[in-house]
């Protein structure tokens, strides 16, 4: 059934549902696309919300071959088979894909949320299948795509002027995990400009399994023989 406007904008804010939890933990599949490299493996992902992002990857029999922990200010990576890690901070990887990439971000990949908090300020258009949240963040136009028959994040569109950057994330499949629905099936593209070169890159993420927890550990301990790159 396809709401009206009148019932799920109220005081000029768009009721839809959006993930809500304190800690999570998934199954996953990830591939990674671009012109380089194809790399598919599976990953365990820990999650305290809007905190911490914690993976193990295990893309051969389940053995773990590398580790990453994401927090508000950067990215570290352990490869276990090359005994070495690499930290990043989120100014690094925007950098390198000419985007600004941040741990809210890489948090709304896996979750299916907006990138950017909504806000009651943010112009909301109505179309036939959509509703669509507006909004800008320095020179990023964003537009959020809310189906109207499920009231879920289905679809995020964002573009920087005056370059042409721009990445799409799509979200579907949505399921019940305990007290609240996710998307189990997200696909990012990403394309930009690196110097006269249009580059892409592709990300896609299929979760198997998606519980809530009280709580969770984190370990994540850099053995003194790595060598940092």
């Amino acid at each position: 059934v396809t709401v009206s406007d009148a019932e799920m904008i109220k005081d000029n804010r768009l009721v839809f549902s959006i993930p809500d939890f304190d800690y999570l933990n998934t199954r996953t599949k990830i591939q990674y696309r671009d012109e380089d490299r194809n790399v598919s493996t599976s990953a365990n992902i820990r999650i305290k919300k809007d905190s911490i992002i914690w993976m193990s990857l295990t893309p051969l029999f389940g053995i773990e071959v590398a580790r990453a922990l994401i927090t508000q200010d950067s990215l570290v990576l352990m490869n276990r088979l090359n005994k070495e890690y690499m930290v990043y901070d989120f100014k690094n990887l925007s950098d390198k894909f000419q985007f600004e990439i941040n741990y809210q971000l890489i948090q709304s990949l896996i979750l299916g949320n907006m990138p950017l908090e909504y806000q009651d300020r943010n112009e909301i258009v109505s179309s036939k299948q959509y509703f669509i949240i507006k909004q800008q963040s320095g020179p990023y136009s964003i537009d959020n795509y809310i189906s109207r028959d499920l009231m879920k994040l289905q679809r995020v569109e964002v573009s920087e002027q005056p370059k042409k950057n721009k990445m799409v994330m799509e979200f579907d499949e949505h399921k019940n995990v305990q007290r609240f629905s996710m998307p189990f099936h997200s696909l990012i593209s990403l394309d930009y400009e690196f110097g006269e070169e249009l580059k892409s890159t592709e990300i896609n993420i299929k979760h198997a399994h998606a519980e809530l927890s009280s709580a969770l550990r984190f370990p994540f301990e850099i053995p003194n023989r790595y060598v940092r790159k």
